[in-house]
């Protein structure tokens, strides 16, 4: 069983949700969420009218047993790798190298609460985590909007709807495509509880 999601966040790694009520009430205006529902003790939405204006498929996305919703996750106290153990190395910007010890730099970076800078391997630059090339495959943020059931390179969010989350946030958002395969050997990095 693999848990798939198109997740977005705010560029900034720090930018906080001052007002989550405004927000859902502009994205249910906006037609990308419909009506709430609990899943896993938390709250999710049904996908809206304009859904699939908002989120550009470009393949059908009607497999049996898969259910379209949304979450909106809660404000962590600092920002958070939002991806999988899956995911593909990060790049560094300058040189294009991989860290391939990727992970285990995330977790000195988690135990360290945050601080320090990674170095690249290939050309020695240090840099910031959210500073990364993480692709479309992860990222760094203190709260995200998930998209739950869109698989990699399936869909992607429309300009309107970054314009939208853009406007009430005054934050530019960006994304990437969450897997997670869910066997004995698979477990999610994110330092806070999965948004659903």
């Amino acid at each position: 069983m693999a848990y798939e999601k198109l997740v977005l966040h705010p560029l900034n790694p720090r930018a906080i949700l001052h007002d989550p009520h405004r927000l859902l009430d502009a994205l249910r205006s906006t037609g990308l969420i419909g009506s709430s529902f609990g899943r896993d003790g938390e709250v999710h939405y049904a996908p809206g009218p304009r859904f699939r204006e908002l989120v550009r498929f470009r393949t059908p996305a009607g497999t049996p047993g898969r259910e379209l919703h949304v979450s909106l996750s809660e404000t962590s106290e600092e920002p958070a790798f939002l991806g999988a153990t899956s995911a593909p190395p990060p790049l560094c910007r300058v040189c294009r190298g991989f860290f391939h010890d990727w992970r285990s730099q995330l977790a000195s970076w988690r135990r360290e609460m945050h601080r320090g800078r990674w170095s690249c391997p290939r050309c020695g630059r240090a840099t910031e985590v959210h500073e990364l090339d993480w692709g479309h495959a992860s990222g760094i943020a203190r709260y995200s909007l998930d998209l739950w059931g869109v698989r990699r390179d399936e869909a992607d969010p429309s300009p309107e709807l970054l314009e939208v989350l853009k406007q009430v946030t005054l934050e530019t958002w960006q994304y990437f495509y969450y897997r997670l395969s869910m066997g004995p050997a698979s477990a999610s990095v994110r330092s806070t509880a999965p948004s659903g």
